[in-house]
């Protein structure tokens, strides 16, 4: 057999040729089979009057596409490709789609590109108009029957691919520059007209960059800021001087990482001394300058605003956030600068809770995160833990779906802070560590010091002061103790240095900690509770009188009755009292801190109302408030205060209780069991029942049964397996 391929495309010479090797060959058992393309068939008519009735014509339509793979439209060569691909259009389709065009017309090779070029805007119209005009119905159709095309459209991502890669980068320039101009003369919309430009590169047309700035809009509202970014990136390339542009990108760009904002600060600056920057440009200019610690260039921008109706806002955002520069400029408060100035947190609350309804993320609205940031602050800080995590686990599930690092970290970071107040070190580690990741150290900024801080302070509480020391050797902006995150990281070295008895490093740090606030006008203990540390390292050093003088005025501020920071405060004091009175003051902290959700300040309050009993002679009562310390300890990964009170591996039973067989306990009910569970951790009856909303009778009901089953007489014998339940109820 004699296969010839396109015949169509043979020259006179050969021709003949075949003509001779025909005539021949007649009498011999020898079949020739010549192919030629339907849309040309007969281009040599001379070829079949010789061959006569000899030859027999045959026209062959495409394999079904039910009976080859949807990618190959019936054409035998994709069909092989994807064979080769594993099922997957990959490297071989694309080079047998190639294959097809290049061995086609020249005026289909045009078309495949056009279409490849337009992509989802393309139509026959606009193909036309690419290709100057050409047969763009017959390439279409004849693409079609190859298997390449689908309703006038790629039948495969891969193909579309293969073609646009098979540009050369000054031919692809020209096409989507040339796809550009036709799709905005057509009005269409800026998205597709954008990412075009963005692929045409320089130079661009002098419309350009307000129809890429209107794209990089639509894309922010789409959550698509890598787009934006690129849109704007193009803009300002080809107006340098567009100080509007220049803004809009390094808003877009912070979204994904603020440090890439810092080489537009000083064209942005120069854009402003020359009036070509809103007011409104020049604020969030401001607030980007004040996030990577340029203070003097911020000023420098607020006083260009003053006078302006967004410099209300501005006062309010810098005396929550940038105390020392924003103090004198704020004319009135917002809930964050209530709890922060004056410890108010009822009015704050609300304000906050409302805040935080209301409260909608969006990339195309510049800092739409921070209401919800300054919301769930002021919730953390007037210890509504329980509001603000919940509020910040639904903002932090939406960050993570529509993307966006730099709300991810911000969230992260006050999930930590909230950890921290709750005594959970290590939820308190891996969100300040995913804070860190989301966004670097540098594009951090200033604002470093808030979730580094909450790391130092989770690793130091936990027992990890290697780990603690090395993020503290981190390096940090000279301007971070100028923020209202950098005393976070202060005070969470100060505890380092206490928890390593290094007294008066600590005392040092928490009495900047005090200066700072005291001259920001943000003294609350809410906030950073600075006294009661202070008043812990004056007592290692033998001072009792300036630490008592710094307890009580902690517990005189605005806003500090049942709080936490009284609580913390409480503590203290009872170590400087008799010991006669410790235990009330001890267990009006324990109080506190059973409302408030801090286990951790809870067991150390435990802990040491343990030592006052045993000091007083009530050993047994002594033993189990120890045991519940502990174990609070322990459900907070607290090594070292776990080892403070258990030094001994065996020290965990205390010599209370015994273990019971399973069948034995499966017989307690549920209430019983709670009921047990606490006694074992040393709650008193009514202790017990006010715990569980029961009364006192009901709770020596419970205990009486729970004897019976358990086989036991004395609450002593109680079993140490009923432990679990008491961690639980903590």
């Amino acid at each position: 057999m004699i296969a010839i391929d396109d015949v169509h495309f043979a020259d006179i010479v050969s021709l003949r040729f075949l003509l001779y090797s025909a005539r021949r060959t007649r009498s011999a058992r020898i079949l020739m089979v010549l192919t030629e393309t339907e849309r040309t068939r007969h281009a040599h008519p001379a070829l079949f009057a010789e061959l006569g009735d000899s030859a027999h014509r045959l026209c062959l339509p495409p394999l079904s596409t039910a009976g080859s793979s949807e990618f190959a439209g019936g054409n035998p060569a994709l069909v092989k490709a994807v064979r080769a691909d594993h099922g997957v259009p990959g490297g071989h389709y694309r080079e047998t789609v190639l294959s097809c065009l290049h061995r086609g017309e020249d005026a289909v090779l045009t078309v495949a590109r056009a279409l490849a070029v337009l992509g989802p805007e393309s139509s026959e119209t606009r193909l036309s108009a690419m290709t100057g005009g050409g047969a763009v119905r017959p390439a279409l159709d004849l693409m079609t029957r190859a298997g390449l095309l689908d309703g006038g459209s790629f039948r495969h991502p891969a193909a579309r691919l293969a073609v646009l890669e098979d540009l050369a980068p000054d031919e692809s320039a020209r096409a989507h520059r040339r796809a550009a101009g036709l799709l905005h003369d057509q009005g269409e919309s800026a998205l597709p007209v954008a990412r075009h430009l963005v692929r045409a590169g320089s130079p661009a047309p002098s419309w350009a960059p307000d129809v890429l700035a209107e794209a990089a809009e639509l894309a922010l509202h789409e959550d698509d800021v890598t787009s934006a970014v690129d849109f704007l990136t193009v803009a300002h390339q080809a107006r340098p001087g567009r100080a509007d542009i220049l803004a809009k990108l390094a808003r877009a760009e912070w979204q994904l990482n603020p440090s890439a904002v810092l080489r537009h600060f000083e064209p942005l600056l120069a854009g402003m001394r020359a009036g070509l920057l809103s007011r409104s440009d020049a604020l969030g200019t401001a607030r980007q300058l004040l996030w990577h610690g340029r203070t003097a260039q911020a000023a420098e921008v607020l006083d260009w605003v003053r006078g302006s109706g967004e410099l209300h806002d501005a006062g309010l955002w810098m005396t929550a956030g940038y105390p020392r520069l924003g103090k004198a400029r704020a004319e009135t408060t917002t809930a964050l600068t209530e709890v922060l100035t004056r410890g108010d947190r009822r009015d704050a609350v609300a304000d906050a809770e409302r805040s935080l309804r209301e409260t909608r993320l969006s990339h195309a609205a510049p800092w739409s995160d921070e209401p919800a940031l300054v919301a769930l602050l002021a919730l953390v800080y007037a210890d509504e833990v329980d509001a603000a995590e919940a509020g910040c686990e639904r903002l932090q599930a939406e960050a993570a779906e529509r993307g966006g690092p730099t709300w991810q970290a911000g969230f992260s970071a006050v999930r930590a802070e909230i950890a921290l107040r709750r005594g959970d070190f290590r939820a308190a580690a891996a969100q300040a560590s995913a804070a860190l990741t989301h966004l670097s150290a540098k594009a951090w900024g200033v604002a470093v010091g808030f979730p580094l801080g909450s790391l130092i302070l989770a690793c130091t509480k936990s027992g990890e002061s290697g780990k603690a020391a090395a993020h503290l050797a981190r390096p940090v902006p000279d301007a971070l103790l100028q923020t209202r995150h950098g005393l976070h990281y202060l005070h969470a070295r100060a505890h380092h240095h206490l928890d390593g008895e290094r007294h008066h490093a600590a005392l040092a740090d928490f009495l900047s900690c005090g200066k700072l606030m005291r001259d920001w006008g943000i003294d609350t203990p809410g906030f950073v509770p600075w006294r009661s540390g202070a008043a812990e390292a004056w007592l290692s050093l033998g001072n009792h009188d300036d630490a008592k003088r710094l307890l009580f005025e902690q517990m005189s501020r605005p806003g500090v009755d049942g709080t936490r920071a009284r609580a913390l405060a409480l503590r203290v004091l009872a170590m400087t009292g008799k010991e006669s009175k410790r235990p009330q003051l001890l267990s009006e902290a324990v109080d506190i801190l059973e409302n408030c959700g801090d286990r951790y300040e809870l067991a150390r309050v435990l802990a040491d109302l343990g030592r006052v009993r045993h000091h007083l002679g009530e050993h047994k009562r002594a033993r189990m408030t120890v045991r519940r310390a502990w174990h609070l300890a322990k459900s907070c990964a607290a090594a070292p205060l776990c080892q403070e009170l258990m030094p001994e591996p065996g020290a965990v039973d205390l010599g209370v209780g015994r273990r019971a067989d399973a069948a034995r306990l499966g017989s307690l009910s549920e209430s019983e069991r709670r009921v047990a569970g606490l006694a074992v951790a040393g709650y008193t009856n009514r202790e017990i029942a006010r715990k569980l909303f029961i009364t006192d009778s009901t709770v020596e009901q419970h205990l009486t049964r729970v004897y019976r089953k358990l086989d036991v007489k004395y609450r002593r014998e109680l079993p140490a397996d009923l432990h679990a339940d008491m961690a639980t109820s903590a």
